[in-house]
């Protein structure tokens, strides 16, 4: 998303207005859920998605179409005969509104702001107010703990005595912390930041931790020894996968992965490996509690072999984890 209004940014100080195509809410089987977006310039061209297919051509027509600075909602009805005439087989609804932003100072400011907070960390909600005829009246940047509205994970639409309120959580990127720096590490990288984690590599070796190998990392930390390698305060957002050489450091680094709080925690091994770590863990303090939250062997178990065959396995139990907790 942020790279969406990254684009949006440089558009809009270039004079050049831009439509910015939202989906509003959905139901039953669709392409893209509430929250998905995508940007059209004046040029045509686009960037981000709502799920491809028809519906993203109908939407895309419709953009390019607008008057610059107005605003409509589009419905589409995925069942029955409407699904058909669009060429689809979806089953279910969806309401995209988009919204034509003009390039003037208030509109730059706005998505500056929203920027800056993906660059701090600091929480926000995007809320744009319309009518019930699907005009805008104002576009705010407000904290979730604003009087109004309650924090939120996903996108949601609330009446007014007028209209309605689109509320957009600007959700930030979700950490893969990576420790180990291997084959599988390398593999398994460029996926996830392919579908929006950020990187943070760590390994105890120059010739493994680097971006020759890492070219898609935020970070890369080469460290002295694994056993203080991961921040005290990694939270829900954050994810553990552990990949190093060997059982000890596997278990110090699952030690702190725990300690710290960390959202998901995953360790790469064979079931005789995770017996050993655990047991001892267990002797040392550690609960049942505690490693029963632990993703080990990680991924999802589809009979993968080769580094890029256990990546695309670790993705998608990744995936799948962020998307239960983002509903």
């Amino acid at each position: 998303m942020r790279d969406i209004f990254a684009a949006i940014l440089t558009r809009l100080e270039q004079g050049q207005p831009v439509v910015r195509v939202s989906i509003m809410k959905s139901a039953g089987s669709t392409p893209r859920t509430a929250g998905a977006s995508m940007a059209v310039f004046e040029d045509g061209s686009m960037l981000g998605t709502i799920g491809g297919g028809s519906v993203e051509n109908e939407s895309h027509i419709a953009a390019k179409r607008m008057k610059p600075g107005s605003s409509k909602i589009q419905d589409f009805d995925l069942t029955a005969n409407d699904a058909a005439s669009l060429g689809m087989v979806c089953g279910g609804a969806m309401s995209v509104l988009l919204d034509s932003l003009l390039p003037n100072k208030e509109n730059i400011t706005l998505v500056q702001g929203i920027i800056r907070r993906y660059e701090s960390g600091d929480k926000r909600q995007l809320t744009t107010t319309l009518t019930s005829a699907g005009t805008i009246l104002r576009r705010d940047l407000l904290p979730p703990d604003n009087d109004t509205l309650e924090p939120l994970r996903a996108p949601c639409v609330c009446p007014t005595d007028d209209g309605f309120l689109f509320v957009e959580p600007l959700i930030l990127p979700e950490t893969v912390h990576f420790i180990g720096a291997g084959h599988v590490a390398q593999a398994t990288a460029p996926l996830a930041a392919s579908v929006g984690f950020r990187l943070n590599v760590v390994d105890d070796r120059n010739d493994f931790a680097n971006m020759e190998r890492f070219p898609n990392a935020n970070e890369i930390h080469v460290v002295d020894n694994l056993k203080a390698c991961l921040p005290k305060d990694l939270g829900a957002e954050d994810y553990v996968v552990i990949m190093t050489r060997g059982h000890l450091h596997d278990k110090e680094v699952l030690a702190q992965a725990l300690n710290a709080g960390a959202g998901y925690v995953g360790m790469i091994g064979s079931k005789k490996k995770k017996a050993a770590v655990y047991d001892s863990l267990l002797k040392d303090g550690f609960t049942q509690e505690h490693l029963d939250r632990v993703h080990c062997p990680i991924g999802l178990s589809i009979g993968a072999d080769t580094p890029e065959e256990i990546a695309v396995s670790i993705m998608a139990e990744l995936i799948a984890f962020r998307a239960e907790r983002r509903a």
